[in-house]
């Protein structure tokens, strides 16, 4: 999933539009919802997330900035809001997250959403 820095690159490119952004957030929330749906995820209402990011190293030894790679979290979040396994993801139903970072081969983000 993109970092925060190419979220912001996205949405700094077109003139500061935003365009890039809004097509990168259609492209990573609907790959969440579709895998959410795949994975018959129960309906919730209000929840917190469990988050593993596997990151691959670099070839110079670098990785990303946690923080950097944690940002990705809203495109989860409004991932499964389309896939209505949440009503939403504002504060009465979003209540955090826990994040685990992992270095591997296969980088992506594995997701468990806990029922509160």
């Amino acid at each position: 999933m993109p970092g925060l820095n190419e979220m912001i690159a996205a949405a700094k490119g077109c003139g500061g539009r935003g365009y890039r952004y809004a097509t990168m957030k259609q492209q990573w929330t609907g790959l969440v919802a579709l895998h959410a749906r795949a994975a018959r995820i129960p309906k919730v209402v209000s929840y917190l997330l469990a988050l593993t990011w596997v990151e691959q190293i670099n070839k110079n030894g670098a990785r990303r900035d946690r923080d950097n790679v944690e940002s990705a979290v809203k495109f989860v979040n409004d991932g499964l809001k389309l896939a209505k396994v949440t009503p939403d993801d504002g504060p009465d139903y979003y209540l955090g997250a826990t994040h685990v970072h992992q270095d591997g081969q296969k980088p992506g983000v594995w997701i468990e959403v806990i029922p509160t």
